[in-house]
């Protein structure tokens, strides 16, 4: 079963006017969080990923 989006036919979501300086210092924020978080992740997948090696 397929979910259908209605497409918004606008051109912009939002207002036009400029971001105030704290919710750029929000945004910057949360980006830096979200790429840390991001970059934490894959360091985690690299060290869980490697197979320990057998000596026979």
């Amino acid at each position: 079963m397929k979910t259908r989006r209605k497409e918004l036919d606008v051109d912009f979501i939002g207002s036009q006017e400029p971001l105030t300086l704290p919710e750029e210092k929000a945004l910057s924020e949360f980006f830096k969080k979200k790429k840390e978080l991001k970059k934490q992740k894959i360091v985690r997948l690299r060290k869980t990923s490697q197979k320990p090696k057998v000596e026979a």
